[in-house]
């Protein structure tokens, strides 16, 4: 079973990553067998910081930059956006990267300059139709220097091995229950007893502390 973690998080609030989480499961009994990040179709884009902005020597419209992307040295990368300043946080598409329509990002000579990759701007990650600046990821702490852009513009899927004898965790508010217990978080419940009426019959919640009655036919 696919379990979005943005429709989990609707059910329990839970602040643990993708992988803690995955871990708590496996010891519930809730195995998960695989860890995904959904996004518009890129891969080996992470978020890095701008450290310096200077001009082309031989092109007035481009700048060299270089970018921390939170492992080993500093990327040297030429970019002819006009909207960068030292600080910035952005979208760094390293080499070996695949943008949307396959796209490949390799190292590139521009007008004499190595480029290590390359700035992204909205419409080459296909979040945008602005193709003229870089797209502004912040300018403090806000997102941790190499982590995957996927994980802020997609959403982390858990893929659950939901075992024949676990009837009670074949939804995401189901496996809202035990990721709960884990986290000491609550699941809300909800609050009115409902009626149900079909061919005649109906059934309704009398049980005290029961709010809910969700029938089935075959």
């Amino acid at each position: 079973m696919r379990v979005p973690l943005s429709w989990l998080r609707e059910y329990v609030d839970v602040a643990l990553s993708a992988q803690a989480l995955a871990e708590q499961l496996t010891l519930r009994g809730m195995e998960v067998s695989g860890i995904e990040l959904t996004s518009a179709g890129w891969t080996d884009v992470v978020v890095g910081r701008l450290l310096s902005v200077e001009r082309h020597p031989k092109a007035d419209s481009l700048w060299l930059t270089r970018v921390d992307v939170g492992s080993g040295e500093p990327l040297e990368i030429v970019c002819g956006a006009q909207n960068i300043a030292p600080g910035q946080l952005v979208p760094v598409a390293l080499p070996g990267a695949v943008l949307p329509g396959e796209r490949r990002i390799e190292r590139a000579k521009i007008r004499g300059a190595v480029s290590n990759g390359m700035l992204c701007s909205p419409i080459e990650l296909g979040l945008g139709a602005d193709a003229d600046g870089i797209l502004i990821l912040g300018s403090g702490e806000e997102h941790e220097l190499g982590s995957d852009v996927r994980a802020l513009f997609g959403d982390t899927v858990l893929d659950v091995d939901v075992k024949p004898n676990r009837g009670d965790a074949t939804s995401a508010s189901r496996s809202g229950r035990p990721t709960s217990a884990r986290a000491s978080r609550r699941v809300p419940s909800a609050t009115s007893a409902t009626s149900h009426r079909r061919s005649g019959c109906s059934v309704a919640c009398s049980t005290p502390g029961c709010a809910r009655s969700v029938p089935s036919w075959p």
